[in-house]
C-alpha cells in the first residue's frame, strides 16, 4: 500500500497544540470576562452606597451622618462637607473599594432644617 497516505505524527503534534492554544485562548477570555462582571458588581456596590450617604443627608441634614464608617464587603464610606457659600454645602461622599479603588460624589446642598415632622399623614389630608 504504498499510494496510502495518513497522517504523520509531526501533523498530529502540529494540530494538537494549535487546538491547544486555541482552547487556552478562549479560557483566557471566559476568564477575563468573568473579571470584568466581578469589578463591575463592586463599583455598583460603592455607587449604591455612596447615594444612599447622600440621601441620608439629604432627609437628615449634614450634621445627621458620621464622618466615616466601615460596610459589609470590606468598603469604607467617609463623609466631608464644608460650607460653600452662604446657604450653600459642598458634600463630599467618599467610598473606598477592597481592592484598593475609590468612587467619590459631590453634590451641593441646600443647608436648611430637617423637615418638622409633627403632624402625621392622616391629619395632614383630613384638614
Amino acid at each position: 500500500m504504498v499510494g496510502e497516505r495518513g497522517l504523520t505524527l509531526l501533523e498530529v503534534l502540529v494540530a494538537i497544540v494549535v487546538l491547544g492554544l486555541v482552547g487556552l485562548s478562549y479560557l483566557e477570555l471566559f476568564h477575563q470576562s468573568h473579571r470584568m462582571v466581578g469589578d463591575s458588581r463592586e463599583w455598583s456596590r460603592a455607587v449604591g452606597y455612596a447615594e444612599e450617604a447622600m440621601e441620608g443627608i439629604k432627609l437628615s441634614g449634614v450634621d445627621g451622618q458620621p464622618a466615616a464608617e466601615d460596610l459589609p464587603g470590606g468598603f469604607r464610606r467617609e463623609i466631608s462637607s464644608r460650607l460653600w457659600r452662604p446657604g450653600l454645602r459642598a458634600v463630599e461622599v467618599t467610598v473606598l473599594l477592597p481592592g484598593g479603588g475609590r468612587f467619590d460624589l459631590e453634590r451641593l446642598l441646600q443647608v436648611e432644617p430637617p423637615l418638622a415632622r409633627s403632624t402625621s399623614l392622616t391629619e395632614e389630608f383630613t384638614d
